[in-house]
């Protein structure tokens, strides 16, 4: 996954230049610390013009060199080159305990202004320099991994929805037009750990159920109007040179052929369908945007 980053523009800049750049994110003085990671563990950056990865790992916990227990989230990051993509240089593992020597992030105001960003808090997040111990037993981070990983259930009226603390949704399946579909559901913002609600995206999903022959009659009518003529293209190429030209596929048989396999709903109300393409495609997915005021603003394919 590559991201672009605020402080690196397109212009090539040297090892040694980026290296540098990430020191002066981070405070000079490093400490030991014990962290458990999270269940987002070896994905890396690298923005246009880089040579260096910035692979990072998320923190659940952490004990801090005066050996207290740190509840907030957190990140660890550090550079790696090409040829230290096996592994990220560390080889961490999700939901493991590690005594690592670490630098605090230390961010600068003025690098920020530049580019009209806030200052964002990153006291939580630190430079991994190395790893010192791995696969600890702390008990307080043993009691942090099991609290994570404590199962949660929601029954609804409409289905029972399992929670996914790592993604911030509630997960499950509701009957939809004959079929079963999954949904995702996002938590509530104000939410806090350990009650974690999903009232705004269950009202949405709410809605939308109790209307739902129209409700999908819309979509796949807009899905229709919006890719017809590009499925028409894809069968025209996918043809034989000596082959007789396809019939015609029509936005009536377009909305026929497509079927909701999932549904991700956001606290807004805003919400993303997710479409099988009854092989219009060659089985990718289509994908619409639906805004919270549930005007359907989009419909592309994907996969």
């Amino acid at each position: 996954m590559t991201r672009r980053s605020p402080f690196t523009n397109l212009v090539a800049v040297s090892e040694k230049q980026e290296r540098a750049a990430f020191d002066r994110r981070h405070a000079a003085e490093s400490v030991e610390i014990i962290v458990l990671t999270g269940q987002s563990v070896g994905g890396a950056a690298k923005a246009g013009g880089e040579q260096l990865w910035t692979p990072s790992a998320d923190v659940l916990a952490s004990i801090d060199e005066s050996g207290t227990l740190v509840a907030e989230k957190g990140r660890l990051s550090w550079l790696a080159t090409d040829a230290q993509r096996d592994g990220w240089i560390h080889d961490l593992h999700p939901l493991t305990q590690y005594r690592v020597r670490v630098r605090r992030a230390a961010p600068d105001p003025a690098e920020y202004a530049k580019y009209g960003f806030a200052v964002p808090d990153l006291s939580g997040h630190f430079a991994l320099d190395e790893v010192i111990e791995r696969d600890l037993h702390v008990p307080a981070l043993d009691d942090r991994r099991a609290e994570w990983l404590r199962p949660v259930t929601l029954a609804t009226d409409v289905g029972e929805f399992a929670l996914d603390r790592s993604f911030g949704w509630f997960t499950g399946h509701v009957a939809w037009a004959g079929d079963r579909v999954s949904v995702s559901l996002s938590i509530d913002d104000d939410a806090p750990e350990g009650a974690e609600t999903c009232e705004g995206a269950l009202a949405r999903l709410r809605g939308l159920l109790a209307d739902l022959p129209d409700v999908d009659a819309r979509w796949r009518a807009f899905a229709a109007d919006q890719l017809t003529d590009l499925a028409n293209d894809w069968q025209e190429e996918d043809e034989e040179d000596d082959a007789p030209p396809p019939e015609p596929i029509t936005r009536e048989a377009f909305a026929q052929r497509i079927r909701l396999s999932e549904l991700s709903i956001a606290g807004d109300g805003s919400a993303t369908p997710y479409y099988d393409d009854g092989d219009l495609f060659f089985g990718h997915v289509i994908v619409i945007d639906l805004q919270a005021d549930g005007s359907l603003t989009d419909a592309s394919i994907a996969g």
